[in-house]
Formats: structure tokens, C-alpha cells, sequence
């Protein structure tokens, strides 16, 4: 194993270790998934938006003097949206075993609702 700072590079003769997906915790890469598939609409809904001249936007771009930066934002907001989305929406709908009562059941006095 090497320390400093040639550590981690390879040289001619070797090949470098490959980080494998199904090395990651379940959880993450099912969420890393959904995320992916949010993305995915975010940016498709975002081009729908562009080719479709939605209320104008394409005008609007195109007479604008920097169209990057609207672009830039309208489809990074797009795809932070709907990829927040569609992991919020893949955890709430997750299967989980039994009733979920989050109450300490050592504590007595609390008879709560459902008692």
C-alpha cells in the first residue's frame, strides 16, 4: 500500500481499480436511480418547454443578448425540481413492515390517540 502523494496512480503496465455500482448501500443506489430518472424528465420537460415557445420563452431567448445563462438555470432548476421529486416520491412510497409508532413504549402517561 502507498502513502504520499503518488498514492492511487498508476503506472504504464497497470490498470486502475474500478469503483463498481454494486459496491455502493442499496439505499443510495436506489436513490442515486430515481434521481436519475427525475433528472431525466426535468431536462425533457425543460426542452418540451424551449421547442413548444411556451408562453414565449423561446422568443425570449432568443432576442436575449446572453441565452446561456437562461438556459443554464432554467435547465438546472428543471432538473434540481423534478430529480427532488422523484426521490421524495420513491421514499414515500417505499414498503415498510408494520405500523410505524415513533412513541417511547416505556412511557405510561402518554395514552396518546390510538389508545
Amino acid at each position: 500500500m502507498q502513502n504520499g502523494p503518488s498514492a492511487g496512480r498508476t503506472t504504464a503496465g497497470e490498470k486502475p481499480a474500478r469503483v463498481s455500482v454494486r459496491r455502493l448501500p442499496h439505499l443510495i443506489r436506489f436513490l442515486g436511480l430515481n434521481m436519475a430518472i427525475g433528472i431525466s424528465i426535468g431536462v425533457i420537460i425543460a426542452s418540451a418547454m424551449i421547442m413548444s415557445n411556451l408562453a414565449g420563452l423561446k422568443d425570449l431567448l432568443i432576442e436575449t443578448r446572453e441565452p446561456f445563462v437562461a438556459i443554464l438555470l432554467l435547465y438546472a432548476f428543471n432538473a434540481l425540481t423534478f430529480g427532488s421529486v422523484a426521490m421524495g416520491v420513491a421514499v414515500m412510497t417505499m414498503p415498510y413492515d408494520g405500523i410505524c409508532d415513533m412513541r417511547d413504549p416505556n412511557d405510561n402517561k402518554d395514552a396518546g390517540p390510538l389508545r
